[in-house]
């Protein structure tokens, strides 16, 4: 997003304010040392009091462009997306061929969820700035969001035939492509952008599942992105997309179990995400613990005030150097984000109640122990973790298949544990 605009024509003659109280003519508003007080707030963070300030120009001089671009970034950098969406539309509307301000319209409209007026916005930008980079890769981006995955993969390909080593393009080309299951092109994207950026571990683990090899565990840095770009869309995509309702079979497990408490003590969400399995489970709980890899999923969850504490990290390392014990563990779709779930169940069973309670659901398959599938989720033989399981002191309770969630209008098969823990 373009930076605050310092400078604009300032018009011949002050304007004089009238106190209609007393009658008398106050002093002539200094519209220059107004403005660069305000651009000065906004530079230093204090952007409430800048858009006070904006706003007093405006009300004297409503026809400044960069003013109404100014309070338009001012607004969307407190994430009050519809109000930088009204500012940067006057802002357009007196300076019409200015990509900039429609750059930043169609960011507005974007972060707004109003993906066609940002298409709109962006074009637009396009028009007056042809060769603009960002702006293309913007509009890339907007139509990844909203799920328009050819168009997308057309603008990407589009700006890497102008710029070939766009880390940014490449890394989404290959995301879709490896989303639409053309396996050897995304290999070879994921390819080119280790040639660019060996440092790149998602890359480095998606290159690796697309080459067969079957990794014990994904780095948490590709968890912690995956998650973060996927937050604004999660609820929805899993939900209306996937048909996905494991945190609601994992909630009549429980319920179904002779000897459930009507309470439990001290809940523990695994991989918490936008708090869905927290929605299941908060009546169920007198205190209720999220935990996530991703900020922006920690961010989602605390919206709906459903738990206690909120924690972003990583799980392993969470529970290692965790001091509360809980007597309810929910694993709702984590299992298959993991690979090998020795450190797991060795660090659940340290922070468990003697009479605790995990429930958790896995993704299938027959091969021994797991297997790293090119969707890049883990699929887990329901021997392996009842065996890790026992190993760990937990014994199963419940156990039974499900679908766990749609995937290219198919469902895949899964498992529903219920283990308890007996010190």
């Amino acid at each position: 997003m373009f930076g605050v605009e310092t400078a604009f024509y300032i018009p011949d003659e002050p304007v004089q304010t009238q106190d209609r109280a007393m009658g008398k003519k106050q002093n002539s508003f200094d519209i220059q040392s107004t403005y660069e007080s305000a651009v000065a707030l906004h530079q230093q963070g204090e952007i409430s009091r800048a858009i006070n300030l904006y706003t007093q120009i405006l009300q004297h001089f409503p026809n400044i462009a960069e003013i109404h671009y100014n309070l338009g970034l001012a607004f969307y950098e407190l994430e009050q997306f519809p109000k930088a969406i009204e500012a940067y539309k006057q802002a357009s509307e007196l300076a019409p061929q200015d990509s900039d301000i429609l750059y930043n319209l169609g960011l507005a409209y974007k972060m707004n969820k109003q993906y066609d007026n940002a298409e709109e916005a962006y074009l637009g930008a396009l028009e007056f700035a042809e060769d603009d980079q960002e702006i293309l890769y913007n509009l890339g981006c907007c139509y990844q969001d909203a799920g328009a995955i050819e168009q997308a993969c057309f603008i990407f390909e589009q700006l890497l035939q102008r710029m070939p080593n766009h880390l940014s393009a490449l890394n989404n080309l290959a995301y879709l492509q490896h989303l639409q299951e053309k396996f050897d092109m995304a290999r070879e994207l994921y390819g080119r952008v280790l040639e660019l950026d060996q440092s790149r571990q998602s890359a480095q683990f998606m290159y690796a599942i697309l080459s067969g090899e079957n990794k014990q565990a994904p780095p948490p840095e590709y968890v912690r992105e995956l998650f973060d770009q996927y937050s604004e869309h999660f609820e929805d995509n899993l939900i209306k997309d996937l048909e996905y309702n494991t945190y609601c079979i994992l909630r009549q497990a429980i319920e179904s179990l002779a000897q459930k408490k009507n309470m439990y003590e001290h809940g523990l969400d695994l991989g918490c995400g936008t708090g869905l399995a927290g929605e299941a489970f908060h009546s169920a709980c007198e205190k209720l613990t999220g935990i996530d890899i991703s900020q922006n999923m920690i961010k989602q969850a605390g919206s709906k005030k459903l738990y206690n504490y909120l924690h972003c990290a990583d799980i392993t390392q969470f529970l290692e150097q965790a001091e509360q014990s809980y007597d309810l563990i929910i694993a709702a779709d984590v299992i298959p984000y993991l690979g090998a779930l020795e450190p797991l169940f060795s660090t659940i069973s340290q922070c468990a109640t003697r009479d605790a309670i995990f429930c958790m659901s896995s993704e299938r398959t027959e091969k021994p122990d797991w297997d790293l599938q090119l969707t890049g989720r883990y699929a887990h033989n329901p021997d392996y973790i009842i065996q890790t399981a026992a190993q760990n002191g937990w014994t199963v309770l419940e156990q039974f298949p499900a679908n766990i969630r749609k995937e290219n209008n198919s469902w895949i098969k899964g498992t529903i544990f219920v283990l308890s823990q007996k010190k």
